[in-house]
């Protein structure tokens, strides 16, 4: 059976939306976060902000590294 070619996995970029969902926080918290007022990077396009999931991967290890010390 095939696959939709969009699944949220296959993006490149995610949409605030499902960047909030996937750090299972609030848009509102994400927003909060995001650069330049926070440390999770995003990818401006336009007047668009969008999130790449192997930036977000980084952001959580990142925060997991600095719990452990």
């Amino acid at each position: 059976m095939a696959t939709p070619a969009n699944t949220t996995e296959e993006r490149l970029l995610w949409k605030p939306r499902q960047a909030a969902k996937s750090l299972e926080v609030s848009e509102r918290t994400l927003w909060a976060n995001t650069e330049p007022r926070g440390p999770i990077p995003c990818v401006r396009i336009g007047k668009s902000v969008r999130y790449a999931p192997e930036s977000l991967r980084a952001y959580v290890a990142r925060q997991q590294a600095q719990k452990s010390i």
